[in-house]
């Protein structure tokens, strides 16, 4: 495995097996934090260690940021600590997905 492909397959599978922990112990938590939908919560929940490597290995990242690009112009461009506020928008923005799905 190349260096770059194991940094991939290295936050794939933390993200993964965060991913799962939270289906298995707060699916609610889980659809906010990972915007997923009841059905995709339940299947990460039954994911083996064996199928959490397979996808892991896929070669490209297995998620996606789920930041407005306000978010990030925010946090790029400001120089204040204004984290009580992004963390509140981006709370926001987790529920709102949720709630739309």
């Amino acid at each position: 495995m190349q260096e770059a492909d194991k940094d991939i397959f290295d936050l794939n599978l933390l993200w993964l097996f965060k991913a799962r922990e939270f289906a298995r112990s707060n699916r609610t938590k889980a659809a906010v934090i990972f915007g997923f939908d009841e059905a995709t919560t339940e299947k990460i929940s039954r994911l083996s260690l064996k199928q959490l490597h397979r996808i892991s290995r896929s070669g490209v990242m297995v998620f996606q940021p789920r930041f407005h690009p306000r978010f990030w112009h925010e946090m790029l461009e400001d120089g204040e600590d204004t984290s009580v506020g992004i963390q509140f928008q981006t709370l926001l923005m987790a529920i709102n997905d949720v709630s739309n799905q």
